[in-house]
């Protein structure tokens, strides 16, 4: 495996995002064979989905009305 890959791979499991995307990208700015090429590219656009999501607040819920036990609706008094 290319020297790269492993180095990106290894910043991955240390969180250093910064570091990965630079050695994925420098393999393909270098060139490799295809599968190496192919792997460099899988992992940043892992990267860049992880990075979006984080980014991205997750959709809230609608409110939801409570019913009392029995199946009626409570007021704002509580009967």
């Amino acid at each position: 495996m290319r020297e790269e890959i492993r180095l990106g791979n290894e910043a991955l499991a240390q969180n250093d995002i910064e570091m990965a995307q630079r050695y994925f990208q420098q393999l393909l700015d270098n060139g490799g064979t295809p599968l190496q090429e192919q792997i460099a590219s899988n992992r940043l656009r892992e990267i860049q989905a992880k990075q979006e999501a984080l980014r991205t607040p997750p959709p809230s819920k609608p409110p939801t009305r409570r019913s009392a036990p029995g199946g009626k609706i409570r007021d704002q008094t509580g009967t």
